[in-house]
């Protein structure tokens, strides 16, 4: 209740479930005043009635996980992901990219080889960069000094393909490297975040992600990091 204006709130839910009640008790009430020689219209309103009792406890199970989606939902939180490197997941994502993708993480190999690569049939970023005009992709990985063996390995096998995107797009796909190890990995598209967890093995490609709107404060925390770094770093030879 609100003191200051007077009125109730009252949830939709509630309202719904309220009307579903009064139904259930009027058809209730009619099934019971029928003749018991009107067979169809006793099946008729007892199936009514039988509906309504099924509809409102399956809709009291489910209120509370309903909430409590919806309660995510207004924070800004899309999903949770048990394996951050989902490529079907991230697929849908790039491929409806407009604006801007950025990525940071211990070498973004894989995210080349899965959306980039001209010699691919399944090159969904290629595609995004060539129907949208203004679409920009930036990438931020370690010096490799910073970087394990393997992610210097993996690195140093994307970069021909890197090579030829910036022979086709020029400087709408860039690679900046910076000074230090990879503590963050995650990827901007347009108005979307997904960021995981970086460990110091190769545990990492196995760790969960979440998906959350770009307006949301835990998203522009990262997305601030992302500019901050890029601003600092240097393009790769």
């Amino acid at each position: 209740m609100n003191f200051e204006t007077g009125k109730i709130y009252v949830p939709v839910w509630l309202i719904l479930l309220l009307a579903m009640i009064v139904a259930t008790g009027f058809f209730a009430y009619w099934y019971y005043k029928i003749d018991d020689n009107n067979l169809k219209l006793l099946g008729l309103i007892g199936g009514i009635v039988s509906g309504l009792v099924v509809f409102i406890l399956t809709f009291v199970t489910l209120l509370r996980p309903l909430q409590q989606l919806d309660r995510f939902h207004k924070m800004g939180i899309k999903a949770l992901l048990a394996n951050r490197h989902d490529k079907d997941y991230y697929r849908q994502l790039v491929m409806n990219a407009e604006k801007e993708v950025d990525v940071m993480g211990t070498s973004c190999a894989r995210f080349v080889e899965d959306f980039l690569d001209m010699q691919s049939e399944d090159k969904v970023l290629v595609e995004a960069l060539t129907k949208h005009t203004r679409l920009i992709v930036r990438f931020l990985i370690p010096d490799d000094m910073f970087m394990t063996q393997e992610a210097r390995a993996r690195a140093q096998g994307v970069q021909p393909k890197l090579d030829a995107l910036n022979a086709q797009f020029g400087s709408r796909v860039e690679l900046r490297r910076f000074d230090d190890h990879a503590r963050h990995s995650f990827v901007v598209v347009d108005n979307n975040l997904v960021a995981g967890p970086v460990f110091g093995d190769d545990k990492s490609k196995y760790a969960p992600a979440i998906h959350v709107a770009a307006w949301t404060v835990f998203a522009q925390k990262y997305i601030n990091y992302f500019e901050e770094v890029w601003k600092q770093s240097e393009p790769a030879a």
